[in-house]
């Protein structure tokens, strides 16, 4: 990953924890009203997140074809694997 795709999915993290956070602490923000539109945000946020994390997987030529293919069942079937593998593999530097 480089530097944007890095901040970009750090970025994306904390706005996650930040909604969370006053969703469970501000009973206001339980409105549709409110809701909806954040949520859009943040699924646009964190489909943009995950292609940088799929494309960082297909490219990295460390990882073997298995441990893509599980790297990627992975992220796809539990979003929070991406908490596992972004300071596993992501934001290390990929050599060639």
């Amino acid at each position: 990953m480089n530097t944007f795709e890095k901040a970009y999915s750090i970025f994306a993290i904390l706005f996650g924890a930040i909604f969370i956070w006053l969703l469970l602490t501000l009973p206001d923000m339980r409105q549709l009203s409110i809701l909806i539109p954040v949520t859009t945000v943040g699924l646009m946020i964190n489909v943009i997140m995950m292609f940088f994390v799929f494309r960082d997987i297909f490219f990295r030529p460390a990882l073997s074809k298995n441990a893509k293919l599980l790297w990627t069942v992975t992220v796809l079937l539990c979003w929070p694997a991406i908490l596992v593998y972004l300071p596993l593999h992501g934001f290390r530097t990929r050599i060639a």
